[in-house]
């Protein structure tokens, strides 16, 4: 196994923990993406990028390169440290992946109260999302 140097964390980073970091990324890149409405799609046209290839960082499949992570940051109007700050200390904002499963399946053409009641049972589930 390869390792590499983390300095802020004081010791070295396997490439296990690599992957574990890419898909903290992509989670934090898909729900900010999602708190803005947009599709993989439509980041992906305006941060210059394939919404395919925005879907893959989404999932940990692929890494992203700094310059196109800038272009993605912009493109949601956060700053770049929002995306990247991984400290174990900094909540993420992030929902689980069950409650964004849960959260599709009731949202899928239900009236905007049954939603609200939907959001406030999964808040009482999982904590606050952000």
């Amino acid at each position: 196994m390869e390792l590499v140097p983390f300095p802020a964390w004081g010791f070295n980073v396997g490439d296990r923990a690599v992957k574990h970091v890419r898909k903290f990324l992509g989670q934090r890149l898909r729900a900010l993406r999602k708190q803005h409405g947009l599709s993989q799609e439509k980041l992906g046209e305006r941060a210059g990028l394939s919404g395919k290839f925005i879907g893959e960082v989404e999932r940990g499949e692929k890494s992203i390169s700094i310059d196109s992570l800038y272009h993605v940051s912009v493109a949601l109007d956060t700053p770049l440290r929002e995306l990247t700050d991984v400290r174990a200390d900094k909540p993420a904002g992030v929902p689980s992946e069950d409650a964004e499963r849960i959260f599709a399946l009731v949202s899928n053409r239900r009236r905007p109260e049954e939603l609200r009641r939907a959001y406030k049972v999964l808040q009482a589930m999982f904590g606050r999302a952000g």
